[in-house]
């Protein structure tokens, strides 16, 4: 896949605030559905489509790289289509622009659609491994490596302290209604383990076959955040530039009244936003 990562901070967000302060005055706007992925050749989906796909996890949708430009192209002299980028990972932080109504712009500013229920996966952050088959001799041990790093990582960044919460390992994501066997195992919290042999790797990861994906469950990122001095955002930003080229974050983005997040997917410390190719 091409590179189409881009940094999460502020000063680059900074293209995005500019070309949308002062639209935040109600307007009749024309509805834009964005389109399900299914309906779009997967060579037009974004790098972070494909990494949630191989997730397993739907209920996200691109911003069209078309209406992303288009954003750039309306900035005061941003003409570069460089700037779409910046420019759609922005929108979250004003009102809806012209062309988008209600749902929609919703949709557009956090780069998803939410189609489920709040406890559908694409609502969670998730933490997931795809462990190369060289490195671990079985599902068991690949999932304690995966939690390994995560630990690790986590053990570098946040050094003013860390939520003392456990992790967990597991088959499913979080949100998923068949993550536990039992009622027990969830109050428990015993998620099923992942037990699935080596397969081919996504074809964003380097390795040929892989135990995955491997969930680590139940992270600790809002906790973490907080006892350091950061945004969530930034916590699994730093997170990720300290894990290993195989584990990948997923954040749903959330909308707020002011400075609201797109989703994203974070890995080796850089940024994958949800807009088409």
């Amino acid at each position: 896949m091409k590179n189409s990562n881009i940094s999460i901070r502020t000063g680059f967000l900074a293209v995005g605030i500019a070309l949308l302060v002062g639209c935040s005055s109600p307007q009749k706007v024309k509805s834009v559905q964005l389109p399900d992925p299914q309906t779009v050749p997967k060579e037009k989906w974004s790098d972070a489509m494909h990494v949630l796909t191989a997730m397993k996890i739907s209920g996200q949708r691109d911003v069209p790289r078309e209406k992303a430009e288009s954003f750039a192209s309306t900035a005061p002299g941003n003409t570069a289509a460089a700037g779409a980028d910046a420019a759609v990972a922005g929108v979250s932080l004003a009102a809806p622009p012209s062309g988008f109504s209600g749902g929609a712009a919703a949709s557009a500013s956090l780069g998803l659609m939410i189609l489920g229920g709040s406890s559908d996966p694409s609502h969670a952050t998730q933490v997931v491994a795809w462990v190369p088959a060289d490195q671990a001799s079985s599902p068991a041990e690949a999932s304690a490596l995966a939690l390994a790093k995560v630990e690790e990582a986590r053990n570098r960044v946040f050094v003013k302290g860390m939520s003392k919460l456990p992790m967990h390992v597991g088959k499913y994501p979080d949100g998923h209604s068949r993550a536990y066997a039992s009622l027990a195992d969830s109050y428990a919290e015993r998620p099923i383990p992942f037990t699935d042999a080596p397969s081919p790797a996504p074809e964003f990861l380097k390795s040929a076959a892989a135990y995955g994906p491997i969930f680590i469950r139940d992270n600790q990122f809002v906790l973490d955040a907080s006892k350091n001095g950061m945004t969530v955002s930034d916590a699994m930003l730093l997170a990720s530039r300290n894990l290993p080229a195989w584990i990948y974050i997923y954040h749903p983005g959330q909308k707020l009244r002011n400075n609201s997040i797109p989703a994203a997917i974070f890995n080796q410390g850089e940024a994958k936003y949800f807009i088409g190719k």
